[in-house]
């Protein structure tokens, strides 16, 4: 394999050092933001905090309190994080932020440590730094994504550079961390085994077992200290999510639109010359993980629910290859990767918010001094009603304003979907009655989520918006679903 011509070279080093640079930049420069800059974020917030007061997040459900559908090691880790810099978002962003620089160093070591390239490793990490706004600027957001990724890639990395036992012991341990941050670890489980059966059969099966073992032996201890709750939220419900095919669909035609360069000729090239080579060994094991990372992708978006979020490992897996294709391919793959790293400047949306093509507007995913003026008088708001308060889908405001905080809305709708009716039915009637029982002065809602008006009990007159109609843009999340708590009903003298 010949060396890229030095102009070509230099060009993707410098595109990829700009989508570094920019994907360090943002988080920190909104890192401080007292709001939510993904709309389920505030709800890890309160998970957090109930952490740190000492108490279980995997309880019985009621309209106080229902822990989201995910293993909770990112939760810890925040809380753990958060006894330096204080409670907020601040310990969430922070853990994210250093789960993505980890990803970052990562990458470049796997990747040089295979091509003895830096510059395929550079490369590398601008791709995955570009997928950032790819995925709507996920990485540093207040979920657990990050971590997990980290997680995941730490664990490829231990299965690709080891040769011995120890190493494979190690990266089952650190795939059962990813499990308790995320569950899509364990769709990754096999072909990880795989993977690693291939380029030495006893290492894969030492992996798969060690993996098996420690899994089922923590998912049963977590159960037994939280009376059986954690398997109902963590394995129960998720499970109980339909699938459904249109995803599948629209991953190929408009979640991955911006990456059609990669994945209609880098990665099928990359895969071709390394079968064409006689490298066949290394080439399917190479499959095995890449294959993974794509199903555990596509798997996850045809969930229901299922957000551009849940691409990120996809995206890693095409940002790997791609590096180790630049190192190994023609100039005239080297010429289509530089396009690649050009081409993430245009943006065209997504599935969840399809859009006219356009360039990346960066301005968008930051808060405006506008955001925080009207945070804070919502705040006031709700810590100068009389009583309680209500905001269904964002209850750490009600936590700002030192008022008691609730069950998110969103864990309410999981919980609908659950076979045992008579629970649901009651948790439901609970959250449906939380006005009325709490005798709350104040309900916030949300405008253009359906349902939410059965907390309107009589009794309760609409007060007004806390930003003028017509103003599409002000304490709008940055992130994920476009809603925001903007309609006041203030409960009768």
């Amino acid at each position: 394999m010949s060396p890229p011509p030095r102009p070509l070279a230099a060009l993707a080093i410098a595109f990829s050092a700009i989508w570094i640079a920019l994907a360090l930049w943002l988080p920190f420069w909104r890192l401080d933001h007292p709001f939510e800059i993904e709309w389920m974020g505030g709800a890890f917030a309160d998970h957090v905090a109930r952490i740190l007061d000492g108490e279980r997040l995997y309880v019985a459900p009621s309209a106080d309190f229902i822990p989201y559908l995910y293993t909770p090691l990112y939760m810890y880790l925040a809380a753990g994080v958060s006894l330096l810099t204080g409670e907020g978002f601040l310990p969430l962003r922070l853990t994210s932020i250093l789960a993505s620089i980890a990803t970052l160093v990562l990458l470049f070591v796997f990747v040089r440590r295979r091509t003895h390239s830096p510059t395929s490793a550079i490369v590398t990490c601008g791709i995955w730094s570009a997928c950032y706004f790819l995925v709507e600027t996920w990485y540093d957001a207040e979920r657990v994504d990050s971590t997990f990724v980290a997680l995941l890639l730490g664990t490829l990395l231990l299965l690709d550079a080891g040769r011995r036992s120890p190493s494979a012991i190690a990266a089952a341990l650190l795939l059962v961390l990813a499990y308790f941050t995320k569950q899509t670890a364990l769709l990754l489980a096999p072909p990880l085994a795989v993977f690693a059966a291939i380029r030495a059969p006893r290492r894969g099966a030492l992996f798969a077992l060690v993996f098996g073992i420690v899994w089922f032996a923590t998912t049963r201890a977590m159960d037994a200290l939280h009376d059986g709750w954690f398997s109902f939220y963590t394995w129960t419900l998720p499970k109980q999510h339909e699938y459904v095919f249109g995803p599948f669909v629209q991953f190929w035609i408009t979640d991955s639109r911006t990456l059609w360069p990669l994945l209609l000729l880098v990665a099928p090239c990359y895969f071709a010359r390394g079968l064409a080579s006689g490298d066949r060994r290394s080439t399917l094991a190479d499959g095995a993980w890449f294959g993974g990372l794509l199903i555990a992708g596509l798997a996850s978006r045809m969930h229901v629910g299922g957000a551009v979020n849940v691409l990120m490992p996809t995206w890693l897996g095409f940002s790997i290859v791609t590096g180790l294709a630049w190192h190994r391919g023609p100039t005239w793959l080297r010429a289509v990767v530089l396009a690649q790293l050009a081409f993430f400047a245009i943006k065209f949306g997504n599935s969840d918010q399809p859009r006219e093509p356009g360039l990346l507007d960066i301005a968008e995913y930051l808060p405006s001094a506008a955001d925080r003026v009207a945070g804070e008088r919502l705040v006031q708001l709700l810590r100068e009603a009389d009583g309680d308060v209500i905001v269904p889908f964002h209850g750490y405001l009600p936590r700002l304003a030192g008022k008691r905080g609730g069950a998110h809305a969103m864990a309410i709708i999981d919980i609908r979907g659950s076979d045992d009716a008579a629970l649901a039915q009651r948790v439901v009637r609970e959250f449906w009655d939380s006005a009325r029982t709490r005798r709350a002065g104040l309900v916030v809602l949300d405008e253009n989520l359906d349902g939410m008006g059965d907390l309107i009990v009589p009794g309760y007159r609409f007060e007004g918006r806390l930003v003028p109609e017509g103003d599409a843009r002000t304490f709008m999340p940055p992130i994920g679903l476009k809603t925001r708590p903007i309609l006041l009903f203030r409960r009768d003298p």
